[in-house]
């Protein structure tokens, strides 16, 4: 089964936009064409790109908080399901207990 998401070999998604948008040299859009014949994410991506457009303009970004980046990390490998390193996390003195859904 393939996964349906983004991998390292993906252009960012700032180039998928200035692609649908026209905005790229012609080798980077030759090498987005070849990509998304392949990557199925990615012409999503640029389709989704085609009924919502999106703003070009920069957005000023933010520093992640520290805790938060910490929960992040932990949800992303998977650390979750370890209650008691989740609840350090989250500020929790015994832990969460976690039940099967």
């Amino acid at each position: 089964m393939i996964k349906f998401c983004k991998s390292l070999n993906c252009p960012s998604s700032q180039e998928l936009l200035a692609y649908q948008s026209g905005n790229v040299s012609r080798t980077l859009s030759e090498e987005i064409n070849r990509h998304t014949e392949l990557c199925e994410f990615c012409e999503a991506e640029i389709e989704f790109y085609k009924h919502y457009p999106q703003s070009e303009d920069k957005v000023k970004t933010e520093k992640i908080p520290n805790p938060l980046y910490e929960l992040a990390e932990a949800l992303l490998n998977n650390k979750h399901k370890d209650g008691l390193f989740l609840g350090k996390l989250l500020g929790e003195k015994d832990g969460l207990i976690l039940k099967e859904a």
